[in-house]
């Protein structure tokens, strides 16, 4: 093995274990809800995956398809190598990290103040706060960086598909209760919550969502309610009332929010409030924020379902009708 064939195993090695650490802990921020500290790991995988890929191709690894195909079905299996450190590498990576230990250690995310838009040189990887117009590693022009921007930080789905989105979860949420009794609702069973206080989370949620774009639509810029939303652990209230009245509840708020935003123009989703963790951001933040709650929580209710009937030892599992749940449980 040459010099320059071990280093790259090493890199491949170093740069891959990097990028599955990142990337996982990234997961869990958003899951923790710290949001902008998920950008920031988000944009650290990047970094790495972008490099593990540079000496995977070093190595000459990567062929036409149809030879990549042969090496995929033979089972590739390249020779690997110690390395060292595979993360906080950079003097960049260790201060933005250390901002974000800071924040953490007085519980909290990182605000907008702390942390700047990211970007990721998609040729060398090279990553940087703020976008220079060259890389000034490798120089390539900013248009061909990845971007962790802020105010794209909660996902990229426009009006169109945020829309549809909302209009699908009314529907969504009665599917995923049909057919189970109370006792089945209000049960815990390999899970710290209910369905039913989740429903009630739901609809909390949603009014949150509804207030803030009221005041982005009705004046400029304005600063949004700092407090956090309702958190989950707020829903225990929900688990004496009745189903119907939760389902109820949800559809009315859903159809209040609808109908503030049916009709809008690509102007208006694209008007501003200022968040104090995100910055200044556009209405659409907002609606891939609550759209992909949402989600998490309903992909959450559909294995709560599965499992509590599973645990019914004397009936099958009721399954869900698949023109009940769109593609809102199916990702993208």
């Amino acid at each position: 093995m040459t010099f320059d064939e071990h280093e790259y195993r090493r890199l491949l090695c170093s740069m891959s274990l990097g990028y599955t650490a990142y990337c996982v802990w990234a997961t869990q921020a958003r899951r923790e809800r710290r949001y902008n500290i998920a950008r920031l790991l988000e944009a650290s995988s990047s970094v790495k995956s972008v490099r593990a890929e540079r000496a995977f191709r070093a190595l000459g690894e990567v062929g036409k398809t149809g030879a990549n195909i042969e090496r995929a079905l033979a089972g590739l299996e390249p020779e690997t190598v110690a390395t060292g450190p595979v993360t906080g590498t950079s003097a960049l990576s260790r201060e933005l990290m250390s901002r974000a230990a800071r924040a953490l250690a007085e519980n909290r995310d990182l605000v907008a103040e702390e942390l700047g838009d990211l970007y990721v040189c998609s040729t060398c990887g090279e990553l940087m706060e703020g976008a220079p117009a060259v890389c000034a590693t490798c120089g390539t022009v900013r248009e061909g960086f990845l971007a962790f921007r802020a105010a794209e930080s909660m996902g990229i789905l426009g009006p169109n598909m945020l829309m549809r989105r909302l209009e699908q979860a009314p529907q969504t949420l009665h599917a995923l209760v049909a057919d189970l009794d109370d006792e089945l609702l209000v049960r815990r069973v390999g899970s710290s919550v209910s369905m039913k206080e989740l429903v009630g989370h739901l609809t909390d949620m949603d009014v949150v969502f509804r207030e803030r774009a009221w005041l982005i639509l009705e004046t400029d810029n304005p600063r949004l309610p700092s407090a956090h939303p309702p958190v989950l652990e707020k829903a225990a209230i929900y688990l004496d009332y009745p189903t119907a009245d939760l389902l109820d509840s949800f559809q009315t708020s859903r159809q209040q929010t609808l109908g503030l935003l049916r009709g809008l123009t690509a102007a208006a989703w694209h008007r501003t409030g200022h968040h104090v963790t995100f910055g200044t951001i556009p209405l659409t933040h907002q609606g891939n924020w609550v759209v992909e709650h949402e989600r998490s929580h309903l992909i959450e209710m559909a294995q709560i379902r599965h499992d509590l009937l599973q645990a019914q030892t004397d009936q099958r599992p009721l399954l869900l009708n698949n023109n009940l749940v769109p593609e809102l449980l199916e990702g993208e």
